[in-house]
């Protein structure tokens, strides 16, 4: 189909009939419009946890609401993607991106990665668009070794003031446009030429270490891969990026790869590559978080050596800038990433304390001057002892400006009962929402409520006053995908059986109205709410 066709009618806008005299003006006018409006509304979800401070929040959803969800939310497709997984479960999460223009017009997009081949698929129909396999001569994972997915991510698209643009003497010709690359020409991380579309592609991390990118409507192969790892089969843990250049971690010393922090610079010719070897593991499975300055933050595992059991910032020369090391221990909170967001002209985070607590962190300068001293620490949400998996936060702010943050816990929750709304019995573990307090600049989480009981729940995720939660569930208890009113914990809706079987380590991405999420199985689930036929 040609989107410019002058009697052409699309899915998502239309136009009347243009004179053929004007139709490169009426053209112009309709990709400018519908790019207007991409900018305002796409949906995207570039990376795990929505952004680089991975707070979980969708910010653009308007689908999704307290009012919408009751009577609007259903099951609405699902689709296997690929046989099942021989390896042990590792973590994957969907990204979408919208309002992309094939041959078959606009199309919304999600696109999720197995151990070997990256699948797109048509997020309204579920139908599969491309798929692209990255076979690999590196050696089969060691049995600790269990990050056995393709590492995917997106540039977030740049912002387009289209109002901001000068305007032009009249008769005066238009300024020269670069021409596009040619394909022997382009190299990966730098747009095809003109950038107008803000469309580049998607970063694959390969088995073998290489860097791919693929373009993102068709999944063909943009640019020559470039060396990112030293070595086929190293365990790395998500991706992230921020400021072009693109970052990761390693642990378990697979392949012979020290456990450490990585990243790569995209705008170097050379494409060079930093490294932070660290004693203990930086073992977050959804990867680093990076602050706006371009500093990378991540929680440790036990090791020996300094900065282990603790929340550790670090530079973008890969020097350990600061860090958090709560007196007497973390406990079990190895697998959990912290968030970053902004808040009053500064960046705070939110990551574990002692073993079941809950830190408030200036994500600058965290544990203070002494290295073990939060902003605020709540009380035990667990029990000494109890090992946490697969926890995580969120982070939303209302309408009324009230700064949220959400906690899901992957063991009993140990709030008494009567102290927030909803407490009651939470054996297997669930969600808890605090509110932020500013008394003077004396920061404090005060908790609010507590989700029903859910079995491994994954890291909340946040849009339009919804809180959706997956409760990914085990072997004996099938996954369940819950959203609540992010105010009150109220149930809005729950997939109750419509989910047959359990999750794993896999996150949520919402986007347009919907929620995407994988089984073990790798078959890809959405719930939502439908498109208008």
């Amino acid at each position: 189909m040609n989107v410019c066709s002058p009697n052409w009618n699309g899915a998502r806008s239309q136009m009347t009939t243009c004179p053929m005299r004007t139709f490169g003006i009426c053209c112009v006018a309709l990709l400018t419009a519908t790019m207007a409006a991409a900018q305002l509304d796409r949906g995207d979800w570039s990376m795990p946890g929505a952004d680089a401070g991975q707070t979980g929040w969708q910010k653009s959803e308007t689908k999704l609401s307290p009012d919408s969800v009751p009577a609007n939310v259903k099951f609405l497709w699902m689709i296997q993607l690929g046989k099942p997984s021989k390896g042990a479960t590792s973590f994957s999460e969907p990204l979408l991106a919208g309002r992309l223009i094939n041959a078959q017009g606009f199309k919304d997009m999600v696109y999720w990665a197995s151990d070997d081949t990256i699948y797109a698929v048509d997020s309204e129909l579920g139908v599969l668009l491309w798929k692209k396999e990255f076979k690999s001569d590196a050696p089969e994972a060691a049995a600790n070794c269990r990050a056995t997915r393709l590492g995917i991510l997106m540039e977030p698209p740049p912002v387009i003031n289209f109002n901001a643009r000068r305007r032009r003497p009249p008769g005066t010709p238009p300024p020269p446009q670069p021409p596009p690359l040619k394909p022997s020409e382009r190299r990966l991380g730098v747009a095809p030429g003109g950038r107008f579309f803000g469309l580049k592609g998607i970063y694959v991390l390969a088995a073998d270490g290489m860097l791919h990118e693929q373009v993102i409507t068709t999944g063909a192969d943009y640019a020559p891969p470039v060396k990112f790892l030293p070595a086929g089969g190293v365990d790395a843990f998500g991706l992230n990026y921020m400021n072009h250049a693109i970052y990761t971690s390693t642990g378990h010393s697979c392949a012979g790869v020290l456990n450490g922090l990585w990243s790569i610079d995209l705008a170097s010719s050379e494409y060079s590559v930093a490294n932070l070897e660290t004693v203990a593991p930086p073992l977050a499975i959804s990867g680093p978080v990076i602050t706006l300055d371009g500093d990378a933050v991540f929680v440790t595992g036990s090791g020996s050596g300094e900065h282990s059991r603790s929340v550790v910032s670090v530079a973008e020369d890969m020097k350990t800038e600061n860090w958090y090391t709560p007196a007497g221990g973390m406990g079990n909170y190895e697998s959990v990433s912290p968030i970053v967001f902004a808040y009053k002209g500064k960046e705070l985070a939110v990551a574990p304390g002692k073993d079941g607590t809950i830190t408030l962190l200036d994500a600058e300068t965290p544990g203070g001057a002494d290295h073990q001293t939060p902003l605020f620490e709540t009380p035990a949400l667990a029990k000494l002892g109890e090992k946490h998996g697969w926890d995580g936060f969120a982070e939303y702010e209302d309408k009324e400006s009230n700064t949220w943050i959400y906690a899901s816990i992957s063991s009993a929750i140990t709030l008494n009962e009567g102290e927030v709304q909803g407490s009651g019995s939470t054996s297997h573990g669930g969600i808890v929402a605090f509110r932020l307090k500013d008394n003077g600049g004396q920061l404090a989480l005060d908790p609010v409520w507590v989700s029903p009981d859910m079995v491994n729940p994954a890291p909340p995720r946040i849009a339009n006053g919804v809180v959706v939660a997956l409760a990914g569930g085990d072997r004996s208890a099938h996954a369940v995908l819950w959203m609540l009113n992010a105010a009150t914990g109220a149930e809005l809706y729950s997939s109750k059986n419509e989910i047959p079987t359990y999750t794993g380590l896999s996150g949520v991405a919402i986007g347009d109205g919907h929620a995407f999420f994988t089984d073990h199985d790798n078959v890809l689930y959405s719930f939502g709410i439908g498109m208008e036929h």
